[in-house]
């Protein structure tokens, strides 16, 4: 079970050790003037003003479907402009061996594996030539986002639907490329270039001197049964987000992962501290400091929440009792 997942179980005792080591956003946007008041101390009221200026394009029928595959397809199209791309480490290309390993799991699954693996190579090739334009990579992140989710629910989960229908019906990749729905393609490079002036900045930052990690994964990822975040900057960690509606559970919830990457990061090899929000929709950016979030000098508050927390995670303590103690 992934953090995501724990953090969706009410009763699960790393969401109740992450929202007990931070009581004040716990209650950020709950009913209520003291809810309303906290929310406001997080500058909830700021996002929750913001409008949406990229919608999902209103021709799309299966909302849910193109929302998933375009945040994860526009989450690779924003580390292909960031330094350090590697297609052989990506999430996508353990989904691709996942498939390769167990082709039975789905009807056809050799054909669906060999035009997937050829729509990756596509994308590759893409990506690695210097004078491809910004439409031809959008299109290159698609097959990336597809693999992914192989990774991320099952093979299964994945191709017994439309898309495998779409990919058995592909002769080969470029068929499968070419065939992408053009609301797709047009919303990933639509949110793309919202977010352009922010690459830019974080381009000039990092060939400055500031540190850089995409995909990064953590010290404790493995005893949460996996947790790996968008990309960190300097001492920021940032998610990625392509979500219409911005609400304060929503916003709460968000900020309770961010915090959970950073208590995960249990040797403090990111330096983390400070979250990000990344909002290519409305588009806009929020920042939050640990400090603000615990409520008291993260310097000083991390390596005790995260021994608690590692000790927890081994079965070794109780999240109650050493936060309170």
């Amino acid at each position: 079970m992934s953090l995501t997942r724990h953090l969706s179980r009410k009763e699960s005792p790393i969401r109740q050790f992450i929202h007990e080591s931070a009581p004040q956003l716990a209650l950020a946007g709950t009913r209520g003037r003291r809810g309303q008041e906290v929310a406001a101390s997080f500058n909830f009221e700021e996002l929750l003003a913001l409008k949406t200026q990229l919608a999902i394009p209103e021709a799309v029928k299966d909302r849910q479907a193109h929302a998933t595959v375009a945040g994860t397809a526009l989450d690779y199209r924003v580390r292909m402009d960031l330094p350090d791309f590697d297609f052989v480490e990506t999430v996508a290309q353990r989904g691709l061996d996942i498939l390769a390993a167990d082709t039975g799991a789905v009807h056809r699954g050799k054909h669906i594996h060999k035009v997937l693996e050829q729509a990756l190579g596509f994308a590759y090739l893409t990506w690695k030539d210097q004078a491809s334009d910004p439409l031809s990579l959008d299109r290159a992140s698609i097959p990336l986002a597809w693999c992914e989710s192989i990774a991320r629910i099952g093979p299964h989960e994945t191709l017994s639907g439309e898309l495998g229908r779409r990919i058995k019906r592909a002769k080969n990749a470029v068929d499968l490329m070419m065939g992408i729905d053009e609301d797709l393609l047009f919303d990933i490079a639509l949110m793309r270039r919202s977010v352009e002036p922010l690459l830019d900045e974080w381009n000039r930052g990092i060939k400055a001197g500031a540190d850089y990690v995409p995909n990064p994964r953590f010290l404790g990822s493995v005893a949460v049964g996996g947790a790996d975040a968008d990309w960190a900057v300097g001492d920021m960690l940032v998610e990625l987000k392509t979500r219409e509606e911005i609400t304060s559970p929503w916003l709460r919830d968000t900020l309770f992962q961010l915090l959970g990457y950073a208590l995960l990061d249990l040797d403090d090899s990111l330096g983390i501290r400070r979250v990000g929000i990344l909002l290519p929709r409305q588009p806009y950016f929020a920042v939050w400091a640990l400090d603000d979030l615990l409520q008291e000098d993260a310097d000083k508050a991390l390596p005790r929440l995260r021994a608690d927390f590692a000790l927890m995670l081994t079965g070794d303590g109780n999240s109650r009792s050493t936060i309170q103690s």
